[in-house]
């Protein structure tokens, strides 16, 4: 067997592989797929064998993409030594983050900027990724003011103000083209976990 044959990528994931970049970087509505079938190098037939549809693409597209930025944000944040680490630890990551892919921002945020129907399929994975890292917000929040004077329920709501400070430094970094909304953001959570 050839070498060429053991390294091969299997199609789906070749094509999901070059849609993925071709929709971060230029958008899903700007994307076609006549785009992303010649960039693969399939026939038609081939793209749907694997995908029915654009959207069924951008469906998976947007699960990978999950799981993959969630991984990095998870990996970014391991070694801090307590929760509120971890909280300020997701800033210097989102920094490193929008300025190696040059501030192009959130997927989903600029997805969900394309798909204004809300019932759209393609929303509710924007849904489900922003609902799992608000949790995560709210979770490590709960943890950091654990056992003190703060409530449970006080404690998840300021998760919550960090989660948002966090969102809104995404766009604004990407508005600017510049990090100084994270350090912003990153100085507030600071000052809302010394409290």
């Amino acid at each position: 067997m050839s070498q060429t044959a053991v390294s091969a990528k299997p199609k789906r994931e070749e094509i999901l592989d070059i849609a993925s970049r071709l929709f971060y970087q230029q958008g899903y509505g700007a994307t076609g797929i006549k785009q992303i079938i010649d960039e693969v190098g399939i026939a038609k037939g081939t793209f749907y064998s694997h995908f029915t549809s654009k959207e069924e693409l951008g469906l998976a597209w947007l699960r990978s993409r999950h799981e993959l930025w969630t991984r990095w944000l998870e990996d970014a944040i391991r070694d801090s030594d307590s929760p509120a680490k971890k909280i300020l630890t997701t800033f210097n990551f989102l920094e490193k983050w929008l300025v190696d892919y040059d501030y192009r921002g959130c997927a989903f945020i600029n997805t969900m900027a394309e798909v204004p129907d809300y019932d759209n399929p393609l929303r509710k994975e924007v849904e489900n990724h922003k609902r799992s890292l608000h949790e995560r917000f709210q979770d490590l929040a709960a943890e950091h003011f654990k056992g003190g004077k703060m409530s449970t329920k006080n404690a998840r709501q300021t998760g919550t103000t960090i989660y948002l400070l966090f969102e809104g430094a995404v766009v604004e970094a990407q508005n600017f083209h510049e990090p100084w909304p994270i350090h912003t953001a990153h100085k507030a959570s600071k000052a809302l976990l010394a409290s």
